[in-house]
Formats: C-alpha cells, structure tokens, sequence
C-alpha cells in the first residue's frame, strides 16, 4: 500500500555490515564442512562454487544490493542450475539458510532497529494501519521485519536489502503474509509499487448519516484502487471497514465548511509570529500528514488524504 523509496547508498552500507558474517560462515563451512541433525552434509558441486562465490565481493554485493526489480531474475537464474536451493527440505537449502538466517539475519550483529532506521519508515507498507514497532520479552523496542520472498524457500535473499520489508506482526503473522511465497500469491515488493496502486473512497449507507455519527455502518470505505493479491493476503477490504469512523469525521469537517474557516484562523497567526506553511495548515486540518511523502509516519495517513482530497479538505 505505501510506496518504498529506494536507497542505493543505504544498501551498499548494509552489505558492508553483513558481508564478513556471509563470508565467514561459507568458509567455516567450506573448510570444516556442517551436520544436520547430527549427521554430515554432502556439499555437492554446485553448491560448494555457489559459497566460492560468495566469498567474492563484487557477487557477493550484487546480491546484497540487488535492486527490487532485479530479485525475481536472480531467483530465475538460479533455479535454472540449482532448483534444490528453494527446496526446504533439501541439504542445499539447509546450508544457504545456515549462512544468511542463522549466521546473519538472527545474529545479534546484524540490528533490526538499525536496519529500519536507514529505512526510515515508522507504518506498515503492506497496510498503513499499524506501527510495524513491538516490545520482546526483553522489553526492547523491535521492529517487525518481513522476507519478502520467505526465507523459508528463498535463503538466498535472506539477507537482501531489497527483500526486508518493515511489517506490522498483524500482515506479517498467521493468516496474512507468513511464509506465502509473493510469485504465487501475486504480491509485488513496496519498492515497486505506484503510489496510485491503492486509493480509497467511500460510500453512504444510509441517509441520515449526520445524525449517526457513533453509527460506523452509516459508511461503507471502499478502495478504489487495489492489487488482487494484496487484497486477498492482507484483508485490506476487511480490516478498512473497522475504520468508518475515520471517514465520518472528515465528512463532518467538510459539511460544517470547518477547512476554510480553520485554514484562515490558522493563517491569522502568522501575524503573530507563528509560521505555519501550507502543508502544515493541511495536517491541522486533516488531522494526519498530508504529503505524500509523509505517508508512513502515522497509521491511516494515505486513507485521509485520499478521503479528504476527494472532500475538498485539502488539494
């Protein structure tokens, strides 16, 4: 639902954080070899050139650093020489999930915190309506992070830049995104989504809505615009219906004319020496950011702006 902005910079300090936890454990295992279940695995030839490769930087980058449109073709390549790497349950799969899981992505070197701060995003992409912020069992502050190709079938990525998408634990958890692998389920990566793939609209339900301003079934939110496939995965249509009350309130602001008479209130102060710009005067008004860059810092800000565009709130 929220748009990603890519950062090649971002990317490239993040592959220089991770890269000799990568390259140690491929030559741990490389060298000393790694048991499942107590019992030694059989590095076939393909998988011991594929960890060679990675103690190459230059490849070992690429794949770090891939851009979002480039994932599915590396997958493409791959599966072409190495289909057991996307077998859960086969050795290979095993050993990539021991180099970029358990030796990289669960290692306390590598942070969640730090990695969502270079993101910069504060709300769930996949739905807008949470912080994708938790408390552990240590009483710290984590962010969920979601595979977006799951680490399960696709190890691979799992310590790609590209394929951690911050996530709140309700789209990330049971019965949403889980291990669902995106090609199946025609999901397409926050980084590549348009900022027109979602828009909302609303419908009244019944005539004297006005009156029934506690009554959340006197308006029906409706997505204008969706992707099938997030739709079905997330419940977006579901879970957006618990939010009329939000709808209704803005409509409320537009039929008492309060936009206007508030905007030239506010206006009036900056003869007082408070500066309030055009942008801000809209956020007072919608009472959530209103520029679509500020999208993800608070939960439902691409549902008002839809909604009060559309009311005339705001332009």
């Amino acid at each position: 639902m929220i748009k990603l902005n890519q950062n090649s910079e971002e990317a490239e300090q993040h592959f220089l954080l991770v890269k000799h936890l990568i390259q140690g454990r491929a030559k741990n295992i490389l060298s000393r070899g790694i048991n499942k279940k107590k019992k030694r695995v059989t590095l076939n030839n393909n998988l011991k050139n594929y960890l060679n490769s990675l103690l190459d930087d230059n490849q070992l980058k690429t794949l770090i650093t891939a851009k979002p449109e480039d994932l599915e073709a590396i997958i493409l390549s791959i599966r072409q020489t190495n289909p057991d790497f996307f077998s859960p349950k086969s050795n290979s799969n095993f050993v990539l999930r021991n180099i970029f899981i358990k030796s990289c992505y669960e290692n306390e070197e590598f942070s969640n915190l730090e990695f969502i701060k270079r993101i910069n995003i504060d709300t769930c992409p996949y739905c807008n309506r949470q912080y994708i912020y938790y408390l552990s069992n240590e009483n710290k502050i984590k962010p969920q992070i979601d595979h977006f190709y799951p680490k399960s079938i696709y190890p691979i990525l799992g310590i790609s830049f590209y394929n951690l998408i911050p996530s709140c634990q309700t789209c990330n958890g049971f019965g949403a995104k889980e291990e669902k692998d995106p090609t199946i389920f025609g999901l397409i990566n926050p980084y590549l989504l348009k900022n027109d793939s979602f828009s909302f609209t609303y419908k009244i339900r019944t005539v004297n809505f006005i009156n029934s301003l506690f009554d959340k079934a006197s308006i029906e939110v409706k997505l204008k615009n969706q992707l099938p496939g997030h739709l079905n995965v997330f419940k977006l249509d579901k879970l957006y219906e618990q939010h009329s009350d939000h709808v209704i309130e803005l409509i409320l602001k537009s039929k008492i004319e309060y936009s206007e008479e508030y905007r030239n209130y506010l206006k009036s102060y900056r003869d007082k020496g408070l500066r309030f710009n055009d942008s801000e005067i809209d956020r007072m008004i919608l009472g959530n950011y209103s520029q679509e860059s500020d999208i993800h810092k608070r939960p439902l800000a691409k549902l008002y702006q839809d909604i009060g565009r559309e009311l005339g709130l705001i332009k």
